[in-house]
């Protein structure tokens, strides 16, 4: 009786390991590179930016590419990227007045890929900001 049941959990774990292989890959799920950071009304270009920073490993893809100000995701864009470890940054830039958000995306070896909002930002209050990539396979 102990061989028969020690065949039976033999086959009944191939079976299940046939079943996952045969299984089709869930899509990645979106990454994010944000923080919180609080903001003055009256910024001034000598203050530091408040920057976030971490490396990721991206596979080959499409992906959407959008910049996160609290509930807000623009600009946002399209970009193929080749796989690879890349070094994904996003700061909040202070001026005299305003702040603009920029996130870059390098790899050893590649140009930096850019995306940022130009907009003077007149913001005051604890936001969370960042970026996101969001594949689209």
């Amino acid at each position: 009786m102990g061989k028969l049941s020690t065949f039976a959990a033999a086959a009944a774990s191939a079976t299940a390991l046939v079943a996952l292989a045969g299984a089709p890959a869930s899509a990645a799920d979106t990454a994010y590179n944000t923080r919180e950071v609080t903001l003055t009304a009256t910024p001034n270009a000598s203050m530091p930016s408040a920057c976030v920073s971490r490396d990721i490993y991206l596979a080959t893809g499409n992906y959407k590419w959008s910049q996160v100000l609290n509930n807000a995701r623009i600009p946002n864009r399209d970009i193929f990227i080749a796989a690879g470890w890349y070094t994904w940054s996003d700061c909040m830039i202070p001026y005299n007045g305003y702040y603009n958000q920029h996130s870059w995306l390098s790899k050893p070896g590649s140009p930096m890929a850019t995306l940022a909002d130009t907009n003077q930002l007149h913001l005051s209050g604890t936001y969370t900001f960042g970026s996101e990539l969001d594949p689209s396979f």
